[in-house]
C-alpha cells in the first residue's frame, strides 16, 4: 500500500514539474516570439520613415537654395517673378510629395499600433516590453505630428511668399505677406527640431526593445 501510495506522489510531483517546465518555457517562447513581431513591425515603419526623411530633407534643401534667390531678386528694380514663382511652383510640388509620405508612415504607425497591441504578455520583463512598446508609439505619433507641422509651415510660407509677389509693381507689394513668410519658415524650423528629438526617443526605446529579446 505504501508503495502505490510512493509511486502515485512520484507521479503527481513528475506532472507538476512537467507542466510547471512546459508553462515557463512557453511564456519565454511567446515574449521572445511578441518582441521579434513588434521589432519587425518597426522595421517596416523605420523603412517609411527613411523615405519622408530623405524627402524632406531633399524639399528643405530646394526650398533653402530659392529663399536665397527669393531674398536676392526682390531687393532687385526689377526682380525675375517668373523664375520667382516657378521656383515656389517647385517647392510646393515637393510638399506635396512630402504629404503623401506623411500618409504612408501615418498608416505605417497604425500598423504598428495594431499589431503590438494584439500581444498579450505573462512574465513582468514582458510588461516592460509592453510599456516600451506603448511608449513608441506615442512618440510615433508626435513624430508625424511635428512633421506634418512643418511641412504645413512650409506649405505657408509658399504661399505667403507666392502671394507677396502678387503685383508686378513691387510698389504694390504687402510687406505683411513677406513678414508672414518669415514666420512661418521659423515655424517650420522649429517643428522639425521637435520631430528629431521625437525620432531620437523612439529609437531609445527600439534599443530597449531589442534587449528583450
Amino acid at each position: 500500500m505504501n508503495n502505490k501510495i510512493f509511486v502515485v506522489v512520484i507521479s503527481l510531483i513528475f506532472l507538476i514539474f512537467l507542466s510547471c517546465t512546459s508553462g515557463c518555457t512557453s511564456v519565454r517562447v511567446t515574449d521572445t516570439h511578441n518582441v521579434s513581431v513588434a521589432l519587425q513591425s518597426y522595421n517596416s515603419w523605420t523603412s517609411n520613415q527613411k523615405e519622408l526623411d530623405r524627402d524632406a530633407r531633399s524639399t528643405i534643401s530646394q526650398i533653402g537654395e530659392h529663399v536665397n534667390t527669393y531674398n536676392s531678386e526682390i531687393t532687385k528694380d526689377h526682380p525675375d517673378l517668373a523664375l520667382l514663382r516657378e521656383n515656389l511652383a517647385q517647392d510646393r510640388q515637393l510638399l506635396n510629395q512630402w504629404g503623401a509620405r506623411l500618409d504612408t508612415l501615418n498608416t505605417a504607425t497604425d500598423s504598428f499600433e495594431q499589431d503590438t497591441a494584439a500581444l498579450t504578455y505573462d512574465t513582468f520583463s514582458g510588461y516592460q516590453t509592453q510599456n516600451t512598446l506603448g511608449l513608441m508609439t506615442q512618440y510615433m505619433k508626435i513624430y508625424s505630428v511635428d512633421m506634418s507641422n512643418g511641412q504645413q509651415y512650409l506649405v505657408d510660407y509658399v504661399n505667403n511668399a507666392d502671394t507677396y509677389i502678387n503685383y508686378k509693381d513691387p510698389d504694390y507689394w504687402n510687406d505683411n505677406y513677406r513678414q508672414s513668410a518669415i514666420q512661418a519658415k521659423k515655424q517650420a524650423s522649429a517643428s522639425l527640431a521637435d520631430g528629431d528629438v521625437a525620432l531620437e526617443n523612439i529609437t531609445a526605446q527600439a534599443q530597449k526593445l531589442e534587449k528583450f529579446q
